[in-house]
């Protein structure tokens, strides 16, 4: 008799859990909301996290520094881009890969520049890097 109740309760409790797996409700993939702005950091800052702004950055003749770049939505979620690096003017620095969420730009000729960083349509302009 004590079988039997062992196999009949081990039955319920199998039909339930089953049940439940049956039952759980879908969940559902949320859309990812479009890029809003572009954030652009000193260094190689991950996704998510903050850093120094690169604007007003000034590198050395001859000098190298790094740039990350990382979109947000609407909301502020962070979203990896992988931009288009411009400068404004030609021959004061080189910036390497011309696309992509990491670069590294070095000082060719003394000036200030601006550059045009974009994704997705949107851009962001990084005002006064100079090279001296």
């Amino acid at each position: 008799m004590k079988s039997r109740i062992a196999v009949s309760m081990v039955a319920l409790l199998a039909i339930a859990f089953l049940v439940g797996c049956v039952t759980v409700s879908k969940v559902t993939e949320k859309a990812s909301s479009p890029l809003a702005r572009i954030l652009v950091y000193v260094g190689d800052v991950p996704l998510g996290e903050s850093g120094r702004n690169a604007e007003g950055t000034e590198i050395n003749r001859g000098g190298t520094i790094v740039f990350t770049a990382q979109g947000r939505d609407g909301n502020g979620n962070p979203i990896a881009i992988s931009p288009s690096w411009t400068p404004t003017k030609p021959g004061i620095v080189e910036i390497i890969p011309a696309e992509g969420s990491r670069v590294t730009l070095r000082g060719i000729a003394e000036g200030t520049i601006d550059i045009v960083v974009e994704a997705a349509g949107v851009k962001r302009t990084l005002q006064l890097i100079a090279v001296r």
